[in-house]
């Protein structure tokens, strides 16, 4: 009996010794199907959020240029008003001598609706509000506070 029990433990170490060979081609197949499926989604996602924040980033801009025309009518105590240009999808700051300052364009996938805006001497404005949408249905509108001249942005 001795005999029986000293094979079954040689060929016990032999087996194991021989099945860490390495990976099969299906194991292999897997994983790399699986790295291939995480990358694309991957790839996806950054795209998205890459529109989001160009999109969230040309709003802020909007409204920051809202906030220097009514500060520069506050400091120069003259009228300022900011003009839209719906066909060119541009916007900028009209000091009143006929040359803007700087012309913002947006762009080509973004559109911008809204009045022009006249700031007053004395911190208030015309009022008004201003949407910008992307094409896939998101939009923010600014809204010109007319008593205050503040503006503030509200998600569609």
């Amino acid at each position: 009996m001795e005999k029986t029990i000293r094979r079954a433990v040689k060929a016990t170490a032999k087996t194991s010794i021989a099945g860490n060979r390495g990976f099969t081609l299906l194991e292999l197949i897997v994983v790399l199907f699986i790295i291939g499926l995480s990358t694309s989604v991957v790839v996806f996602s950054i795209g998205r959020l890459h529109d989001k924040t160009v999109f969230n980033g040309e709003s802020r801009r909007i409204y920051q240029t809202i906030k220097h025309a009514r500060e520069i009518s506050l400091m120069e105590r003259r009228n300022i008003a900011l003009q839209i240009d719906k066909d060119g999808n541009r916007y900028w700051i009209d000091y009143g001598d006929g040359r803007p300052d700087s012309i913002y364009s947006l762009p080509e996938k973004f559109s911008i609706t809204g009045g022009p805006v006249l700031f007053f001497p004395k911190g208030n404005s015309s009022g008004g509000s201003i949407t910008l949408k992307d094409g896939k249905g998101h939009g923010h509108r600014i809204e010109i506070d007319p008593v205050l001249g503040i503006p503030r942005i509200k998600r569609l």
